[in-house]
């Protein structure tokens, strides 16, 4: 036998995607990278919006801030307004067996005149509403901070409800100045 006899299968010729192979890959990248960014944008714009800009009297773009913030009147750069509701407020309560007394003394804090004016007006019933909501505490669950910013914030809701029934502004906060438990 002859050495060119032999004969041994031949490997079969690899086949390319050739020019048009390669285009069709292309192609296909390119839409999904395009794909992921407009998802990626879409997604972005709903986690992060951007601020409304305005045009400023000088020429200048700025961010737009509404007016009225958390429910309020743009009153934020005003000054804070002060009034002491004195005496300080006195009330007992059950701990078990004992008697327990809690002094309170409270400062409403509003940026409008008109709603200090209301809490003067209204003082006795304020004064009352107040007594009877601090008169009902539990002796520990009132010696937390969350205790007694739960008192706050019930204190402020209180106030409010009767300012309600005047019409006009509301305070915007209450401030114990002073916490004496017994």
């Amino acid at each position: 036998m002859a050495e060119g006899d032999e004969s041994s299968p031949a490997e079969p010729a690899k086949r390319s995607g050739g020019l048009g192979g390669r285009i069709v890959n292309a192609i296909g990248i390119f839409v999904l990278t395009l794909a992921a960014v407009v998802v990626g944008g879409y997604l972005n714009a709903l986690l992060h919006p951007p601020p409304d800009f305005k045009l400023g009297p000088d020429g200048k773009i700025t961010p737009y801030v509404p007016p009225v913030v958390a429910g309020r009147a743009a009153d934020a750069g005003k000054p804070a307004i002060y009034y002491a509701l004195d005496p300080p407020l006195v009330v007992n309560f059950q701990d078990g067996d004992a008697v327990r007394f809690l002094q309170v003394s409270i400062e409403v804090m509003a940026r409008d005149q008109k709603a200090i004016d209301s809490v003067k007006r209204n003082e006795p019933l304020i004064r009352n509403n107040l007594l009877m909501l601090m008169s009902n505490r539990d002796f520990k669950t009132l010696m937390t901070l969350q205790g007694k910013e739960d008192l706050r914030k019930q204190a402020l809701a209180a106030i409010q409800a009767v300012q309600r029934t005047d019409g006009g502004p509301l305070i915007d906060d209450v401030l114990f100045t002073s916490f004496v438990v017994q």
